[in-house]
């Protein structure tokens, strides 16, 4: 009877720390741009960080954007009018457009392309919602919603290469913007 109560307790504290780790708050503050015009138009960073910055996004989207094998796939995770169909290495896929980009606070200070490569991120649309998410699932914003957060987690680490995803592996993941690890933050 005493291995059951301390199993039990176990399994809560656990379940505790967990949902605990899914209620904080997202800790990075930045912003989001759809153009470099509109970064430079907004001072919030020196107009060559602006043009760095945004090359920087459109590279990270190129090689790590989120990939599907069908148009349908896409657009049901992103939205209508929100993918086009790319190919690399002679493999074609459909990829969301970005909706903008997150540039860290960080990048008031100098330009270096370490710098740059970790405090910006493409984000893109989840379908139905006015949320927005990097490629690597991290909750970035609302539309409208006038002030923009992540996770140090979300640029922590360089993006991975894009792998295309199938039906299957976006439905184990849960759909875009969804968190796969259980200890992630983004709950």
């Amino acid at each position: 009877m005493k291995r059951s109560k301390s199993i039990k307790l176990v399994v809560m504290a656990t379940t505790t720390a967990t949902l605990a780790g899914c209620s904080q708050e997202p800790d990075l503050e930045g912003r989001v741009y759809k153009t470099e015009f509109e970064c430079v138009a907004d001072s919030y960073i020196s107009d060559e960080v602006c043009v760095s910055a945004m090359k920087t996004g459109i590279n990270i989207h190129e090689n790590s954007g989120p990939r599907y094998e069908s148009m349908s796939l896409c657009s049901d995770q992103h939205g209508n009018n929100a993918c086009v169909g790319e190919s690399s290495n002679g493999r074609s896929y459909f990829s969301p457009i970005p909706a903008g980009y997150f540039l860290a606070g960080a990048l008031t200070g100098a330009i270096t392309n370490d710098l740059l490569r970790s405090n910006v991120r493409p984000v893109y649309p989840e379908r139905g919602s006015k949320r927005y998410y990097t490629s690597g699932g991290y909750y970035v914003g609302s539309y409208g919603g006038g002030s923009w957060r992540t996770y140090n987690d979300a640029v922590k680490s360089p993006p991975k290469p894009a792998k295309v995803q199938t039906r299957t592996s976006v439905a184990s993941r849960g759909g875009f913007g969804s968190r796969s690890s259980s200890g992630s933050r983004g709950g």
